[in-house]
């Protein structure tokens, strides 16, 4: 019994210079901090922009970041029409990436930034959408038509990127318009509707409105029946 109350005694003692052996051991243990590239931010196209490109099929598309170890560039670029965009392009090294686009979609992008080390910074998504000039003359029309003295309306697709199908034209039938966005221009040649009718159209285009003006002639049997003008207003 002696014996075990002196080991009960002595045990303290020797916890407590175990603990006081591991307070004064040094930490050798060294940290390397690395930094990661900021948040990117779009430089071109800006968030939400309406391109006007003409002819043009593709965009630059830019962000800006930095990295305080000067790492090279390298990214993952999201790009499509689709608003959670996948994954374009992987390990672009640069800052700038040109994608092909088509007149009248909108699209979505993004990035992910990878360091030296991979570390990863992700920016939020952007999105543009490419200027189609027929999108501003496709949809619902009021015709004004003073030769008949009335207005009625008319519906209007797109067939092509430069021509519109018509509904309900002079009232009764199907037809397709030709626009210069050039000249600023409008043509429907002359069309047989049928029945011994015959038209034919030419105008002038605004496409910041979508306003159509312009001069007819109806034909019946090779027989001139009204001339007149229509003014078509987008409702």
């Amino acid at each position: 019994m002696k014996r075990k109350n002196i080991i009960l005694a002595i045990l303290p003692i020797i916890l407590a210079i175990f603990a006081m052996q591991s307070c004064t051991k040094k930490d050798n243990t060294t940290f390397t901090t690395y930094a990661a590239f900021t948040t990117p931010t779009v430089v071109a196209p800006a968030n939400a922009a309406l391109l006007k490109l003409g002819t043009v099929t593709t965009v630059d598309l830019k962000w800006a970041c930095t990295n305080a170890d000067s790492d090279a560039p390298l990214a993952d670029v999201y790009f499509g029409t689709a608003a959670v965009p996948v994954l374009y392009k992987a390990n672009v090294g640069a800052l700038l990436l040109n994608v092909p686009v088509v007149q009248g979609l909108t699209y979505y992008w993004h990035v992910t930034m990878k360091d030296a080390h991979g570390v990863m910074t992700y920016s939020p998504t952007w999105s543009f959408t490419v200027f189609e000039p027929i999108g501003i003359f496709v949809g619902s029309y009021l015709v004004d038509e003073p030769a008949e003295a009335w207005t009625y309306t008319v519906n209007t697709t797109k067939a092509s990127p430069t021509t519109l199908s018509m509904d309900l034209y002079w009232a009764s039938w199907a037809a397709t318009f030709t626009l210069d966005f050039t000249a600023n221009t409008y043509t429907m040649a002359k069309t047989n509707f049928g029945g011994g009718y015959e038209g034919q159209e030419s105008g002038t285009i605004t496409p910041a409105s979508g306003k159509m003006v312009g001069t007819y002639t109806i034909w019946q049997n090779s027989k001139v029946i009204e001339t007149g003008t229509h003014t078509y207003t987008r409702k």
